[in-house]
Protein backbone atom coordinates (compact mmCIF):
# COMPACT_ATOMS: atom_id res chain seq x y z
CA UNK A 1 0.00 0.00 0.00
CA UNK A 2 1.32 3.37 -0.67
CA UNK A 3 1.03 5.69 2.02
CA UNK A 4 0.63 9.44 1.12
CA UNK A 5 2.62 12.28 2.81
CA UNK A 6 0.28 15.20 1.71
CA UNK A 7 -1.38 16.71 4.76
CA UNK A 8 -4.61 18.05 5.06
CA UNK A 9 -4.90 20.59 7.54
CA UNK A 10 -8.05 23.22 7.95
CA UNK A 11 -10.01 24.15 11.23
CA UNK A 12 -13.39 21.74 11.07
CA UNK A 13 -15.97 21.86 8.16
CA UNK A 14 -18.17 23.78 10.56
CA UNK A 15 -21.17 22.90 7.47
CA UNK A 16 -20.37 18.63 7.81
CA UNK A 17 -20.04 19.50 12.14
CA UNK A 18 -23.10 21.21 12.73
CA UNK A 19 -24.78 17.94 10.82
CA UNK A 20 -23.94 15.77 13.09
CA UNK A 21 -26.88 14.93 15.17
CA UNK A 22 -26.52 15.89 19.05
CA UNK A 23 -27.50 12.21 19.76
CA UNK A 24 -24.10 10.66 18.17
CA UNK A 25 -21.81 9.57 20.91
CA UNK A 26 -19.63 7.07 18.74
CA UNK A 27 -18.05 8.61 15.25
CA UNK A 28 -15.63 7.36 12.85
CA UNK A 29 -14.16 9.81 10.63
CA UNK A 30 -12.98 8.68 7.58
CA UNK A 31 -10.13 10.64 5.39
CA UNK A 32 -9.85 12.66 8.56
CA UNK A 33 -6.99 14.33 7.99
CA UNK A 34 -4.64 15.96 11.28
CA UNK A 35 -7.90 15.21 12.96
CA UNK A 36 -9.44 19.01 12.81
CA UNK A 37 -13.66 17.19 12.88
CA UNK A 38 -11.82 14.93 15.52
CA UNK A 39 -10.77 17.66 17.88
CA UNK A 40 -13.48 19.66 17.36
CA UNK A 41 -16.05 16.80 18.20
CA UNK A 42 -14.05 15.50 21.28
CA UNK A 43 -14.58 18.77 22.57
CA UNK A 44 -18.60 18.32 22.57
CA UNK A 45 -17.66 14.88 24.24
CA UNK A 46 -18.02 12.56 21.31
CA UNK A 47 -15.61 9.23 20.76
CA UNK A 48 -13.43 9.19 17.92
CA UNK A 49 -12.28 6.72 15.53
CA UNK A 50 -10.37 7.90 12.64
CA UNK A 51 -8.37 6.49 9.22
CA UNK A 52 -6.01 8.32 7.40
CA UNK A 53 -3.85 6.94 4.36
CA UNK A 54 -1.24 9.43 5.52
CA UNK A 55 1.81 8.88 8.04
CA UNK A 56 2.13 12.09 9.12
CA UNK A 57 -1.67 12.68 9.26
CA UNK A 58 -2.37 10.16 11.70
CA UNK A 59 0.29 11.08 14.43
CA UNK A 60 -1.75 14.58 14.44
CA UNK A 61 -5.02 13.13 14.24
CA UNK A 62 -3.80 9.89 17.21
CA UNK A 63 -4.07 13.31 19.76
CA UNK A 64 -7.69 13.62 19.09
CA UNK A 65 -9.25 10.19 18.39
CA UNK A 66 -9.79 7.08 20.76
CA UNK A 67 -8.03 4.43 17.79
CA UNK A 68 -6.66 5.60 14.69
CA UNK A 69 -6.22 3.02 11.35
CA UNK A 70 -3.75 3.74 8.62
CA UNK A 71 -5.72 2.66 6.01
CA UNK A 72 -6.10 3.03 2.20
CA UNK A 73 -10.11 3.15 1.37
CA UNK A 74 -10.02 2.00 -1.95
CA UNK A 75 -10.28 -1.23 0.25
CA UNK A 76 -12.86 -0.50 2.34
CA UNK A 77 -12.98 -0.44 5.67
CA UNK A 78 -10.41 -2.50 8.41
CA UNK A 79 -12.31 -4.92 9.92
CA UNK A 80 -11.92 -3.93 13.44
CA UNK A 81 -13.51 -1.14 12.20
CA UNK A 82 -16.74 -2.74 10.02
CA UNK A 83 -17.43 -4.63 13.22
CA UNK A 84 -18.64 -1.47 15.18
CA UNK A 85 -21.92 0.55 14.94
CA UNK A 86 -21.25 3.56 15.09
CA UNK A 87 -23.99 6.51 15.81
CA UNK A 88 -22.47 8.44 12.53
CA UNK A 89 -19.87 8.27 10.04
CA UNK A 90 -18.32 11.47 8.33
CA UNK A 91 -16.44 11.57 4.81
CA UNK A 92 -15.68 14.84 4.48
CA UNK A 93 -14.24 15.57 1.21
CA UNK A 94 -13.04 11.73 1.37
CA UNK A 95 -15.12 10.23 -2.00
CA UNK A 96 -13.14 11.93 -4.23
CA UNK A 97 -10.11 10.50 -3.36
CA UNK A 98 -11.44 7.08 -4.00
CA UNK A 99 -11.00 5.52 -7.32
CA UNK A 100 -13.86 2.66 -6.82
CA UNK A 101 -16.02 3.92 -3.73
CA UNK A 102 -18.83 1.34 -3.91
CA UNK A 103 -16.57 -1.06 -1.40
CA UNK A 104 -16.05 1.53 1.22
CA UNK A 105 -19.47 2.56 0.94
CA UNK A 106 -20.97 -1.06 1.32
CA UNK A 107 -18.85 -1.55 4.48
CA UNK A 108 -19.93 2.28 5.97
CA UNK A 109 -23.59 0.82 5.95
CA UNK A 110 -22.73 -2.02 8.01
CA UNK A 111 -20.42 -0.28 10.45
CA UNK A 112 -23.62 2.07 11.04
CA UNK A 113 -26.03 1.46 14.21
CA UNK A 114 -29.07 0.22 12.66
CA UNK A 115 -31.78 2.26 11.65
CA UNK A 116 -30.54 5.15 13.77
CA UNK A 117 -27.04 5.44 12.75
CA UNK A 118 -26.30 8.38 9.92
CA UNK A 119 -23.51 8.84 7.07
CA UNK A 120 -22.33 12.73 6.56
CA UNK A 121 -20.85 13.55 3.31
CA UNK A 122 -18.75 16.66 2.10
CA UNK A 123 -17.61 16.71 -1.35
CA UNK A 124 -16.48 19.63 -3.70
CA UNK A 125 -18.82 20.55 -6.78
CA UNK A 126 -17.22 20.23 -10.11
CA UNK A 127 -20.05 22.50 -11.40
CA UNK A 128 -19.59 25.00 -9.51
CA UNK A 129 -19.43 28.66 -11.44
CA UNK A 130 -16.40 29.20 -10.86
CA UNK A 131 -15.31 25.21 -12.55
CA UNK A 132 -18.31 26.21 -14.76
CA UNK A 133 -15.93 29.27 -16.18
CA UNK A 134 -13.06 27.39 -16.96
CA UNK A 135 -14.38 24.50 -18.53
CA UNK A 136 -16.20 27.08 -21.22
CA UNK A 137 -12.28 28.54 -21.67
CA UNK A 138 -10.79 24.85 -22.07
CA UNK A 139 -9.07 25.03 -19.09
CA UNK A 140 -8.65 21.97 -16.79
CA UNK A 141 -5.94 22.80 -14.72
CA UNK A 142 -5.01 20.61 -11.70
CA UNK A 143 -3.71 22.02 -8.13
CA UNK A 144 -2.56 21.61 -5.20
CA UNK A 145 -5.95 22.15 -3.27
CA UNK A 146 -9.49 22.84 -3.78
CA UNK A 147 -11.88 21.22 -6.64
CA UNK A 148 -9.07 21.04 -9.06
CA UNK A 149 -6.60 19.18 -6.39
CA UNK A 150 -4.14 16.92 -8.12
CA UNK A 151 -5.20 14.09 -5.62
CA UNK A 152 -9.15 13.83 -6.91
CA UNK A 153 -9.84 10.82 -8.99
CA UNK A 154 -13.28 11.65 -9.00
CA UNK A 155 -15.47 14.75 -9.69
CA UNK A 156 -19.06 15.05 -8.65
CA UNK A 157 -22.00 17.29 -9.09
CA UNK A 158 -25.62 18.11 -6.96
CA UNK A 159 -27.14 15.00 -8.60
CA UNK A 160 -24.39 12.47 -9.17
CA UNK A 161 -23.79 12.19 -5.73
CA UNK A 162 -27.20 11.72 -4.84
CA UNK A 163 -26.82 8.60 -7.14
CA UNK A 164 -23.73 7.49 -5.99
CA UNK A 165 -25.64 7.49 -2.32
CA UNK A 166 -28.44 5.95 -3.53
CA UNK A 167 -26.74 3.57 -5.82
CA UNK A 168 -24.96 2.20 -2.81
CA UNK A 169 -27.29 0.99 -0.89
CA UNK A 170 -28.40 4.62 0.96
CA UNK A 171 -31.04 6.78 1.29
CA UNK A 172 -30.71 10.31 1.00
CA UNK A 173 -31.83 12.13 4.30
CA UNK A 174 -30.76 15.76 3.25
CA UNK A 175 -28.69 17.35 0.62
CA UNK A 176 -27.64 20.61 0.40
CA UNK A 177 -24.59 22.83 -0.49
CA UNK A 178 -22.58 25.94 0.78
CA UNK A 179 -20.52 28.32 -0.87
CA UNK A 180 -19.77 32.64 -1.41
CA UNK A 181 -21.74 34.28 -4.15
CA UNK A 182 -19.95 35.56 -6.96
CA UNK A 183 -18.48 38.83 -6.57
CA UNK A 184 -18.74 38.30 -2.64
CA UNK A 185 -15.44 41.16 -1.93
CA UNK A 186 -18.37 43.45 -3.43
CA UNK A 187 -21.89 41.63 -1.96
CA UNK A 188 -20.51 41.32 1.45
CA UNK A 189 -20.62 44.88 2.33
CA UNK A 190 -24.19 44.65 2.48
CA UNK A 191 -26.21 44.53 5.53
CA UNK A 192 -25.57 41.17 7.08
CA UNK A 193 -29.25 40.68 6.73
CA UNK A 194 -29.67 41.17 3.17
CA UNK A 195 -26.47 39.02 2.65
CA UNK A 196 -27.77 36.17 3.90
CA UNK A 197 -31.01 36.11 2.20
CA UNK A 198 -29.41 36.44 -0.72
CA UNK A 199 -26.71 33.58 -0.53
CA UNK A 200 -29.98 31.56 0.94
CA UNK A 201 -32.16 32.83 -1.97
CA UNK A 202 -29.12 31.91 -4.45
CA UNK A 203 -28.20 28.74 -3.11
CA UNK A 204 -31.66 27.06 -2.95
CA UNK A 205 -32.19 28.32 -6.64
CA UNK A 206 -29.70 26.89 -8.31
CA UNK A 207 -27.47 24.62 -5.89
CA UNK A 208 -25.35 22.97 -8.61
CA UNK A 209 -24.05 26.35 -10.19
CA UNK A 210 -23.69 28.36 -7.00
CA UNK A 211 -22.60 25.71 -3.77
CA UNK A 212 -18.84 24.81 -4.30
CA UNK A 213 -19.41 22.43 -1.50
CA UNK A 214 -21.96 19.38 -1.66
CA UNK A 215 -23.81 18.23 1.71
CA UNK A 216 -25.50 14.85 2.19
CA UNK A 217 -26.77 13.32 5.28
CA UNK A 218 -27.56 9.67 4.37
CA UNK A 219 -29.10 6.44 6.41
CA UNK A 220 -28.70 2.72 5.31
CA UNK A 221 -31.91 1.75 3.77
Amino acid sequence: MKISSKIYHNEGNTQVLKRVPKSAINILDIGCGQGDNARVLKEDGKIIDGITISESEFEFASNHTRNMYLHNLEEGLPEKVRLNHYDAVIASHVLEHICYPDQVLSDIASALKPAQGVLIVALPNIMHYKSRIELIKGNFNYNTSGIWDDTHFKWYTYISASRLLENSGFEVISRSVSGLLPFHSTLKRLPLGLYKLLNKCLLGFSPGLFGSQLIYVARPK
